[in-house]
């Protein structure tokens, strides 16, 4: 195996071990943010007398989920993709329009990680409603999303790169191999 599959192959494992990290702690997230929810709605509707932060924890919970998962579902390729124009292409071809596109992406994943930390400076100013801290501590997850994504927008591009070079599938992961005729 080369050296190049080597450094492919320990890149992919990290950003693996990420998205499952993210995963598992989305999982863990949703499952809290579920009970908080319920308890919410008991308080509010059978005892009268409403969880004013149930809200608050529930959104912080939610978006932090979204942010946690992002780069497990990009790696992956579960995010929206238009599948039928690549199937279209020479494989080479696709290979040159993922390229493109990871570079797009790495391009926007730089602009919001710059984004994301005026976000964070902003957010020491404003404090959650009903519970005692300021939003920069739920805006910290943003900056991170962004590098773990970044991280596996380099991943898929030197897997593209390195399979243009040799004519070969070797580096694909799963959800880019190509498929066979029906």
């Amino acid at each position: 195996m080369s050296a190049a599959m080597h450094v492919l192959n320990g890149l992919g494992r990290i950003n693996h071990l990420v998205g499952r990290t993210g995963i598992i702690l989305g999982s863990v997230l949703i499952a809290i943010m579920t009970c908080v929810v319920i308890a919410g709605v008991f308080f509010r509707y059978v005892l009268n007398n409403s969880l004013s932060w149930a809200e608050d924890v529930s959104l912080i919970m939610m978006v932090t989920t979204a942010f946690l998962v992002a780069p497990y579902a990009y790696r992956s390729g579960a995010n929206v993709a238009i599948e039928i124009v690549p199937e279209m292409l020479p494989k080479v071809l696709a290979r040159v329009m993922r390229l493109i596109i990871n570079v797009l992406v790495l391009w926007l994943l730089y602009r919001f990680f710059l984004e994301s930390l005026a976000l964070i400076d902003r957010g020491w100013a404003i404090r959650v409603n009903t519970v005692p801290i300021p939003w920069a501590y739920p805006y910290m997850m943003v900056p991170v999303a962004f590098i773990a994504m970044a991280a596996v927008g380099i991943e898929l591009l030197a897997r593209d790169v390195y399979g243009i070079a040799t004519q070969s599938d070797d580096a694909d992961l799963p959800h880019q191999a190509p498929r066979e005729p029906e």
